[in-house]
């Protein structure tokens, strides 16, 4: 039976929920089915990783995610991918070094034989002044 856009937008919702509790909460096994492979993660400062550079940060505790609150979300669907555009208040230990984000971010994500994985994420900080 196929989803109908609204059952497809619930569903990302379902998965959005998902993936950032697997983040605060640094699940990998989790986030190693919810993320796809070819996953490539850019993060506010520039700094890329793939997915196995993503869940290796992650287990290795370079950063842990102590707080993310999300507001704004507004989800894209055309056909079998998904934008995802959030604005995010990030609370994090990235080295050691506690630091406070206000971030923009775009998440993408795909369907392929009927399952929805995270194949790329965009962040950027929110502007200094309104525009």
């Amino acid at each position: 039976m196929k989803m109908t856009d609204q059952q497809n937008i619930f569903e990302i919702e379902r998965l959005e929920d998902l993936r950032y509790t697997a983040m605060l909460s640094q699940d990998v096994e989790a986030l190693d089915v919810l993320l796809h492979n070819r996953l490539l993660h850019v993060h506010s400062t520039g700094n890329q990783h793939t997915k196995g550079a993503y869940l290796n940060g992650l287990k290795n505790r370079e950063w842990v995610y102590q707080q993310i609150d999300r507001f704004d979300q507004n989800i894209v669907l055309q056909s079998d991918t998904a934008l995802v555009f959030n604005h995010l208040l990030l609370r994090l230990e990235l080295k050691g070094q506690r630091m406070q984000l206000h971030n923009q971010a775009l998440s993408v994500w795909i369907r392929e034989k009927g399952a929805w994985q995270l194949i790329a994420m965009h962040s950027g900080l929110e502007p200094s002044e309104p525009r």
